[in-house]
């Protein structure tokens, strides 16, 4: 369960298929680098441009990513509390999604449309079945809400439509997958944390109170898993990530 800009809930269907596809993605990439000497090192298609997450190391990273899939996607008694080190987990799940259709659309752009692979569009299709999961979601204090009329770039004579699948236009989807991750996360408080770690604690308190900010929101400290407990946490994750449907 988390504590999403929508309310209170845990991904469902199309929308947890694409977060659980991200995850997976991520992990794979970061098994290559837990038995690097220097962890704290990580290579560059491991990193997300989100200064919290990517400061983290790959250890940090495998306990952080279980941590998060575990409240996003199951039914926990308790709500993971609202960080900026755990929104910054969301966002470069989110991220992820964004480079893997950016890889998808430069890797089959040359080629015809017509009899494309299915692989050509399996990150394009799972971000518009993800996106269309979102109508589903009614926000608790706007019983109106639907995200498929929210975008211009969709409306086509009055009604709201969504890329074809094929598209090539990546601003589109990034559009798309911007909305998605809006659905979960309430603003991008996680990308001041420089800002207020470095300055005079009672001015730091100060500007939290005036932006609404929870006092422990910067200071939460990710998982550091001990060697022995990594593989573990991966295949706990794993366990929660394929029990979606893909």
């Amino acid at each position: 369960m988390w504590h999403t800009s929508r309310g209170d809930r845990t991904l469902r269907g199309s929308e947890a298929a694409l977060v659980s596809l991200a995850i997976d993605t991520m992990i794979d990439a970061l098994l290559v680098h837990l038995d690097e000497e220097e962890e704290a090192v990580i290579a560059p298609e491991c990193q997300s441009g989100i200064s919290v997450y990517d400061s983290l190391t790959a250890s940090q990273r495998i306990g952080l990513l279980h941590d998060v899939a575990r409240h996003l996607l199951t039914d926990t008694k308790t709500i993971l509390p609202l960080s900026a080190t755990t929104e910054a987990a969301v966002a470069a799940i989110y991220t992820e999604v964004r480079d893997q259709v950016a890889i998808e659309i430069d890797l089959y752009s040359e080629k015809p449309q017509q009899g494309l692979p299915s692989e050509a569009l399996f990150w394009r299709r799972a971000v518009s079945a993800a996106y269309q999961s979102l109508s589903q979601i009614t926000h608790s204090n706007d019983p109106t809400w639907n995200p498929l009329v929210r975008i211009d770039h969709f409306l086509a004579d009055g009604a709201a439509t969504l890329p074809t699948t094929d598209s090539s236009d990546l601003e589109v989807w990034e559009t798309l997958i911007d909305d998605l991750t809006d659905a979960i996360l309430w603003d991008r408080d996680f990308e001041l944390a420089d800002s207020f770690l470095d300055i005079d604690p009672t001015l730091s308190l100060e500007r939290r109170r005036l932006m609404g900010i929870d006092r422990d929101y910067f200071t939460y400290v990710a998982p550091d898993p001990r060697p022995d407990q990594v593989m573990r946490l991966i295949w706990n994750t794993r366990d929660i990530l394929r029990s979606k449907p893909r």
